[in-house]
């Protein structure tokens, strides 16, 4: 287990009527590491000590009609290095991410922004992409072989919505992303760069039933050997309404156009898009049937699928199951699960998904992630935990399969109330068709704590 998650991410405020404060938190995290070959090499390169020092600074404050947090991080990093490592050491990392929203008597306003720097040949583990329900979300660079350098990611977003509950309503948004790659990583990545803004308008045709209408454009521009060029236009109609109490349904139909510009030669891909989701609440959880066609330069792609959720005595399960199709291709299995089991000393937590995404060239790949987790608590003060995580990309342009496979086992204690130590052992594999196999086994120590130094 290397040193790695979003020391700065800062949940924001929800603001809720009546509610004021304003807190301040910083976080001190202390890891020693020791391994062969962090960086995953293929030919694998020797070994490797690291003391790395994270510290992180989380500000939040909220009021009644607004919101907002800011989060900063940065990470010490010192070692002993293999004389061939690409590894960065010293200030390495640091990272700011800054949240707000506001609400109106008839209106929401939300902004998002967020700056992070990372070293290409450091390696983060698989756990730290885990969303909020704890399954793996691959990062879109998962594919790339990080060689040296260091890759800066930015992003902006914002939204406003006007008569929320009007009979006529209106949301804007827009967006602003880009990566960049320094110190000679640009030789292996490419700089990329993209921007949205879109515009819905919402008629509440009755006390169950909105209609909606919206149009969407989006840009896309790589610095790779094809100086790539995107823009797509997308225009939407559609209806959402309340079956009944328990049941919606949601129709919409839209015509998608994509100009792309490469090697100077432009071609065009344009056709219908639409969907069909039906959901329906149930004593014990929900279930939906979903049916969607998208489109993006390549053309378009269907969607078939049904979920389910269920609540259970000692913990929650979901799964959904499907099939998604390109219009020159063959059916491919897509769905997941995400199980959580509460024991009488302990935890179980397993989650798996397969599904379509885009990578950070904006071309679609079809990934596969899994993670198994298990907490056997000793006592009130200490437990053992150990976890497993997989992620595969399959790239269908160009054949190269990325796997990734993690394995951790951990001693978990509470010094304090407020400090907590790990310890542990990691194994860790990539596999890539067209590169071949790496490994690294490392064993780390932990120790960390929050400070609130205002509230």
């Amino acid at each position: 287990m290397v040193s790695g998650g979003l020391a700065c991410a800062v949940v924001p405020a929800v603001a809720q009527d009546g509610a004021t404060g304003m807190r301040v938190i910083l976080g001190v995290e202390q890891e020693i590491e020791a391994g062969d070959n962090l960086a995953l090499e293929n030919p694998e390169e020797g070994a490797t000590a690291l003391s790395t020092t994270t510290l992180s600074l989380g500000l939040l404050s909220e009021t009644s009609t607004q919101s907002l947090s800011l989060g900063l991080a940065g990470k010490l990093r010192f070692g002993e290095l293999p004389s061939n490592s690409d590894i960065g050491t010293g200030f390495v990392e640091p990272s700011v991410s800054l949240s707000y929203g506001r609400e109106g008597a008839n209106s929401r306003l939300s902004m998002t922004g967020s700056y992070r720097e990372t070293d290409a040949a450091f390696f983060e583990p698989l756990s730290s992409f885990a969303d909020e329900t704890g399954v793996i979300v691959l990062p879109t660079n998962f594919e790339d072989r990080r060689n040296t350098g260091t890759r800066q990611n930015y992003s902006f977003s914002t939204q406003f919505e006007t008569g929320i509950d009007a009979p006529l309503g209106f949301v804007f948004d827009a967006s602003v992303s880009g990566i960049t790659y320094s110190d000679g990583a640009g030789a292996t990545n490419d700089d990329s760069f993209r921007y949205a803004y879109g515009i819905e308008s919402r008629l509440r045709l009755s006390p169950v039933s909105t209609a909606f209408v919206g149009y969407d454009f989006s840009h896309y521009e790589s610095d790779d050997p094809a100086d790539t060029e995107r823009d797509t236009d997308i225009v939407e109609i559609g209806i959402a309404h309340e079956l009944s109490e328990r049941a919606t349904i949601e129709a919409a139909i839209g015509y998608s156009q994509t100009e792309e510009e490469e090697f100077g030669i432009i071609s065009k891909e344009d056709g219908l898009t639409g969907r069909l989701i039906y959901g329906l609440a149930m004593p014990n959880g929900t279930l939906n049937v979903s049916y969607r066609t998208t489109r993006d330069q390549n053309g378009a792609r269907n969607f078939l699928r049904f979920g389910r959720a269920l609540d259970l005595p000692l913990g929650s399960l979901s799964f959904n199951i499907g099939a998604t199709q390109k219009e020159s291709g063959d059916p491919k299995l897509i769905g997941g699960i995400n199980w959580q089991h509460e024991l009488p000393t302990g935890r179980i937590t397993l989650s798996a998904n397969r599904d379509v995404s885009v990578n950070e060239d904006d071309d679609e790949r079809i990934t596969t992630t899994a993670a198994f987790g298990y907490v056997y608590q000793i006592n009130t003060l200490s437990s053992l935990a150990f976890d497993a995580s997989f992620g595969l990309s399959e790239d269908e342009a160009t054949s190269n399969d990325t796997r990734r496979t993690d394995l951790t086992a951990s001693y978990n204690y509470a010094l304090t109330p407020d400090w907590s130590l790990r310890t542990g052992i990691a194994y860790r594999v990539r596999d890539e068709d067209l590169v071949g196999t790496s490994d690294s086994t490392s064993v780390f120590v932990r120790i960390g704590r929050d400070f609130t130094l205002f509230q």
